[in-house]
This record gives structure tokens, sequence and C-alpha cells, in this order.
């Protein structure tokens, strides 16, 4: 029962922004393009921006509106819905990397339920605000680890579940993306912690329940044991001890 049980969890990495987006917006469209085709004031119509980018679609006002496609000169591409010349609604996004989106946009950001999926295989499915994870979502990694719970500011923030690949579970309270709070720790072999968490150590008043049947009942403090601790065995017997940092206080009582 150590720190060291925790200390070799992995964070989980942070959002990688879609660098590739180059949002349309109106005063890029009041830029002196070129409309090739149809009406690209109040119809359907294809207009080409000074840097290359092309958008084909719907107009009003001179400005997108309604469903289109847009392709970035470097490469991106969106298609989806529009209002007022900014991706408004529903749409799909990719970039030259292989980076993709799916869902719903707010004024030219990532909003609502969506689904981005990164080029190292890793995928976020839930809910995005102001470009950011926020709210409820599912986070998995190529490797098998996988979270499902709350962000808040591309963080796990709030109660969450994190599996990790060799079937470890912790469900619980996470702040600023580390496990604060109450939650649980259950281990392969089936052993496992219930209590507090802080900083992603085990900090606070706690149990631990052994596979074997064995069951330490105490205070922890940055990993370790750390103050009286109630110990129930197997056979139902119990005594108590004292732990500092992790280690068995031998007491005079006991000499």
């Amino acid at each position: 029962m150590t720190k060291g049980i925790l200390a070799r969890k992995r964070i989980v990495q942070g959002f990688a922004a879609l660098a590739c987006l180059l949002l349309l917006s109106a005063v890029l469209h009041a830029a002196e393009g070129t409309c090739i085709e149809g009406d690209c004031v109040a119809g359907s119509g294809t207009y080409v921006y000074p840097d290359g980018s092309k958008f084909i679609g719907q107009f009003k006002d001179g400005l997108p509106e309604g469903q289109g496609r847009l392709y970035y000169s470097d490469g991106s591409f969106y298609s989806g819905t529009f209002q007022k010349g900014r991706k408004n609604g529903r749409g799909k996004f990719s970039c030259p990397d292989g980076r993709t989106y799916e869902g719903g946009f707010k004024d030219d950001k990532l909003w609502g339920k969506g689904t981005y999926k990164y080029r190292d295989g890793m995928v976020y499915r839930g809910d995005f605000k102001d470009d950011k994870w926020e709210g409820f979502g599912e986070l998995t990694f190529p490797d098998g680890r996988r979270y499902e719970g709350q962000f808040q500011d591309n963080k796990r923030h709030g109660t969450g579940r994190f599996t990790w690949k060799d079937g470890q579970v912790y469900e619980g309270g996470y702040v600023n993306d580390r496990m604060q709070g109450a939650g649980k720790l259950t281990f392969t072999d089936s052993s496992r912690f219930e209590g507090e968490f802080k900083d992603n150590s085990y900090d606070g008043p706690g149990t631990f329940f052994y596979a074997d049947g064995k069951v330490l009942a105490g205070t922890f403090k940055e990993g370790y044991l750390d103050g009286k601790v109630v110990i129930t065995y197997p056979d139902g017997r119990t005594e108590e001890a004292v732990y500092r940092r992790g280690e068995r206080v031998v007491q005079e009582e006991e000499q």
C-alpha cells in the first residue's frame, strides 16, 4: 500500500487542437474573391477566396448559408451547415494529417455532441463547448485504455471511470485531470482501495481490501498509511496498529 501503486499510472494527454481549422468568417468572405459559378449572393454557387480556398453551396446576402462544402487551401475539408458565413449546426471536418471531427458547430467552433478522431488512434466522443471537451464524454486510446465521465476545459473533472489496459479500474472524483475526492481503485487481482484521493494518491480516510480477505482501515497521507489502523483478518480477528509513511510502528505496549 505504498504510493508506488499509483505512481505508474499515466495522466490522460490533453486536448490536441485542430491546428488546420482555418475558419471561414464573414471577414474572409468579404475579401475580393471570385464567384466562378452560379449565384454567390442569394442562391447556389462556387466561390474562390484569395488564398485559394473554395466554397460550394448555398448563399444568402452574399454569405454561405445552409448546406455547403468548404475546401481549404491547406487540404482541410468541411462539409455541413452554415449560418451567416460561419459553421453552425452539424458538420464534418477533416485535416490533411488524418484528424477528423464530426458533430456540432457553433460560430465556427466545436460545440455540442461530436466525435473527434486523432491521427494516433485516440478517439473522443461526447460533449464539446468552445472547441473543448466540456460535459460528458468517452475517451479511448489505441492501447485499450478508456475513460468515461465528466470533462471540463479539456480535462477530466467531476466524476468518471478510468480503465487501464490490464483491467485495473478507477471510479470516482477527478479535479483538473487528477484523481481527487471519493473513489474506488480496483486491481487486477480483485483487491481494492476505497476512500479519499488527492493529487492521484490515497489521501484521507480509506480502506484497503486484499484479495485474501484481509482488510486495513485507516488514514492515508500522500499515498501511504499514516496513523491508527484497524486490521481485520479473514478469520474475523481484529487488531489496531499505528503506521507512519506505510510502515508499521512498534509501540511500547507491543514490546
